[in-house]
């Protein structure tokens, strides 16, 4: 077997899971949220690939990614997020609720033609993948041959990413990739027509931000600028638009500007209870407390709350933003310059984890409109702003105030979700006394206004501070909102901010549901190839459903950001490297092993991971990567013994991959009991795995359970 092949297509398969999750889940909204589902079609796909008797050529890849790129682009799937508004009870902003049942159906069908066009990409490539497992020798060289490569394909689309390269880059080399697999120089001619089509496509047909000033790529989502014109009254600046969604604003708010603003809207008819003095959301913290001389900015954006921090004298102001590319557009657009100031000391982090790292103290808090629209991960149902706003991390702010300290948080709430009445009870809890809350929706002419809630560190700081301006109490005593406490709060184990209750939203068993009655009617009508493996399944789910949870608890310790992704996948695939050189050497007895499994399992419930977060840095990325990765190193160890001894291989590595499919779906039962849940379930199903293997002992010709495996 030529294993530059096998590298190559194992290289190919997770670079273009990644690209696609990225590309689609950028392009079509829901699927940011829903982004499982694609990673499903991925799992699935290689899998099927793997199963089915009928040969399909890579060309079919070549092929199905055109038109993916080109039903993207012109706008095909645009519309499914309103369509599956009345079946989802997940908050998506500018979600429009005015669907139908037909509208329902077609964003079902909708979702379904994208789901399975991302599938068919998959089949070929899995099918290639099993061709060259069949003819390996040396399975475990093959296997981690895999793996190798798969951590080469991660860190590539991440240098991608890094670089804000478009994901178009990435299915042209991908697309060029391919080349060097296809048999037969006679099919170059038509897949090099059919990448000069895809650039066509991809930089050709114009999108909803087309004409705007300037889009980029973070590692996070896609950032277009538009610029306002001059003469806009109730907008300065710019627009950042985020994923094709209004994200925020770069507002000119200088004493200029509001002087402007004001002389314009003097024979405006505006609310009674309007005043334009207090009407900056920006400005107003400074007004509440006089005399701010540090300040903390988690949530820092284009650079609004800098510039009012910057304008208000603060002396000490420390801006906390994750994306470095929103950084470097407010760096570079902002029209007031915030970020050139000498007081400003600008941190690329994740706001989470500098409130648990830094021993500073600050007489101001403000944490800004933090809503993102992607995911901390491929491998989670979480967003990057759930993890704000549980009692964890509002504990960590009240950490961080000192005594006369004052919390400044600004939220959109959208009442659906029961947002406003979570941060309102984690505020209560945390602090021990009552937030203020009041709304800032009629002051547009200086941002998009929202709800704000305030509190001190102390009881009474907060209201002892408006009394000193009696006009400002008035303001905000007028728009006074209180919410209904008698919810479920944000926790680091339930942190779901835009779900109301636990539940399973509906739109997720809807899209379940069709999916598993297509795959039945498919399984009776296609032929298929080899004995599929339960006892793979199992393990597949298991992984899947561990690593979900466990990429969660490595964001808590070192941040939710796309470095520590990458970081945490890499450990994850370097410890099933050391388990194969382990079994290859020194192999080690299922039983040992399924010992280490439950053991290590045990301690990821009993061990609390404040435990780590205690440690210093790199005590805790020693010892936590190793405590958080022990069982995957065990489970490892299991798969990499079963699949040496399999006669099939690619029945059994196609089992896994659908068995990891199903670990994807489960992920949401974290929605109901929590994300320590999986846990127990992910334990089940390893399990499980024990009676299934001591009846099909026979065909692994292993006693059951307990004997060592041989050297070869």
């Amino acid at each position: 077997m030529k294993y530059y092949k096998l590298a190559l297509v194992s290289f190919v398969i997770l670079f273009l899971e990644l690209l696609l999750i990225r590309q689609i889940g950028t392009e079509v909204r829901i699927f940011a949220y829903l982004s499982n589902l694609l990673l499903l079609a991925t799992f699935v796909g290689s899998g099927i690939g793997m199963l089915v008797k009928r040969k399909f050529s890579l060309q079919v890849s070549f092929i199905l990614l055109l038109v993916i790129v080109l039903l993207v682009r012109v706008g095909l799937f645009s519309g499914i997020t309103d369509l599956l508004a009345p079946v989802n009870e997940n908050i998506i902003w500018f979600q429009s609720d005015v669907s139908s049942l037909g509208g329902v159906t077609v964003g079902l069908a909708l979702t379904l033609l994208l789901f399975f066009l991302v599938l068919f990409v998959f089949v070929p490539l899995g099918q290639y993948l099993g061709r060259l497992f069949e003819s390996s020798t040396g399975i475990i060289l093959a296997y981690s041959i895999n793996v190798a490569a798969s951590i080469f394909g991660m860190w590539a689309f991440y240098a991608l990413s890094w670089l804000a390269f478009s994901p178009f880059v990435g299915i042209i080399v991908i697309q060029l990739a391919l080349i060097w697999l296809i048999e037969g120089k006679k099919h170059w001619p038509a897949v090099v027509s059919v990448i000069v089509l895809t650039i066509v496509v991809g930089w050709g047909v114009p999108d909803q931000t087309s004409g705007w000033i300037k889009t980029v790529w973070s590692p996070y989502q896609k950032l277009s600028l538009f610029e306002y014109s001059k003469d806009d009254l109730t907008h300065s600046g710019y627009l950042l638009n985020v994923n094709g969604v209004t994200y925020m604003g770069l507002y000119d708010l200088s004493e200029e500007r509001r002087s402007w603003i004001e002389d314009q809207v003097k024979n405006v008819t505006l609310s009674k209870t309007y005043n334009a003095r207090f009407a900056d959301q920006y400005q107003l913290p400074y007004l509440i407390k006089a005399g701010v001389k540090d300040a903390l900015i988690i949530g820092a954006g284009g650079g609004n709350d800098v510039a009012a921090a910057v304008r208000a004298d603060v002396m000490a102001i420390d801006a906390v933003e994750i994306d470095p590319q929103i950084i470097k557009l407010g760096q570079e657009y902002h029209p007031e310059k915030p970020y050139a100031s000498e007081r400003v000391n600008t941190i690329i982090a994740d706001g989470r984890t500098f409130l648990n790292q830094t021993s500073k103290r600050y007489d101001l808090v403000v944490m800004g409109l933090a809503d993102s629209h992607t995911l901390s991960s491929t491998l989670t149902n979480i967003r990057l702003d759930h993890y704000l706003y549980t009692q964890e991390s509002l504990a960590a702010v009240k950490k961080t105030l000192k005594p006369d300290g004052l919390l400044y948080l600004s939220f959109d709430v959208n009442e659906k979700s029961g947002a406003g009445a979570k941060i309102a009870k984690n505020l209560r809890t945390v602090f021990g006394h009552e937030p203020i809350i009041f709304e800032l929706r009629d002051t547009t002419f200086f941002g998009l206004g929202g709800v704000i809630f305030i509190t001190g560190s102390q009881a009474g700081n907060t209201e002892r501070y408006l009394s000193a301006n009696p006009d400002l109490q008035k303001f905000i005593t007028n728009r006074l909102v209180s919410y209904d406490t008698n919810i479920r709060p944000l926790t680091d184990n339930w942190p779901y901010l835009y779900l109301k209750q636990p539940q399973i939203p509906s739109i997720y068993l809807w899209v379940s549901l069709c999916l598993i009655l297509l795959f039945l009617a498919w399984h009776r009508m296609a032929s298929w190839q080899g004995n599929f493996r339960w006892d793979f399944f199992a393990l597949g789910a298991g992984f899947l459903l561990y690593e979900f949870q466990n990429v969660s608890k490595t964001g808590l310790l070192f941040g939710s950001t796309w470095v520590t992704n990458l970081f945490t996948i890499t450990a994850i695939l370097l410890f099933i490297l050391l388990a194969n050189l382990i079994q290859a050497k020194y192999p080690m007895s299922l039983k040992l092993a399924y010992g280490g499994l439950v053991l290590s399992f045990g301690a990821q419930l009993l061990v609390p991971l404040e435990a780590l977060n205690a440690l210093a840095f790199y005590s805790k990325v020693i010892w936590g990567s190793l405590f958080l990765n022990l069982p995957l190193f065990f489970s490892a160890v299991i798969f990499i013994t079963l699949f040496r001894q399999a006669k099939e291989k690619s029945a059994a590595f196609a089992s896994n991959l659908i068995g990891s499919a199903a670990g994807g779906l489960l992920e949401v039962l974290s929605f109901l009991w929590g994300i320590q849940s999986l846990l127990f379930i992910a334990l089940g199903f390893y399990l499980v795995t024990i009676p299934l293997l001591m009846q099909s002992r026979k065909a692994l010709r292993l006693t059951p359970f307990a004997m060592e495996i041989k050297r070869p």
